[in-house]
């Protein structure tokens, strides 16, 4: 005789310890998501904060002015100052059609300070728009005839 389904013997085939495996590597994967999450989150927090740092000037501010300038900020307020009461010593113009560029100076002030528009400054200087946009430096002599 056939016993009914509820009367069978019950035997334990491990699954309750599958189940409990299952729940504990779930657990361990949370844990350890949970963690990198917030690894990421402070590298974040970390790379926003050195980037906003450099772009607001770094630590020293005199230093930079003196690299890109090549000299110290204060010697060229004194140089300008004496430019005011020498102004014909730092014009220079030569016999030969040409004029060295002065500090400050771009392409508008050069070409009204040699008398010509700023198409013929160009035109007779092409070395200086090899970017598409004029530039020069200090000291540098452009063509003005």
């Amino acid at each position: 005789m056939e016993k009914e389904p509820w009367e069978e013997d019950v035997y334990d085939n491990g699954e309750e310890k599958l189940k409990r495996t299952k729940k504990f590597s779930a657990l361990n994967a949370d844990r350890l998501l949970t963690i990198l999450t917030i690894i990421f989150c402070i590298l974040v927090v970390a790379v926003v904060c050195f980037l906003t740092y450099l772009s607001t000037g770094g630590s020293n501010r005199q230093t930079q002015m003196e690299g890109f300038y090549g000299t110290s900020a204060a010697s060229s307020s004194s140089e300008a100052s004496s430019t005011a009461e020498q102004p014909a010593a730092n014009t220079t113009e030569s016999s030969e059609g040409t004029l060295t560029v002065q500090p400050g100076e771009g392409e508008a002030a050069i070409a009204a300070r040699a008398g010509i528009s700023i198409a013929k400054l160009e035109q007779l200087n092409p070395s200086h728009m090899s970017t598409g946009s004029w530039y020069a430096n200090p000291g540098d002599v452009v063509k003005i005839e």
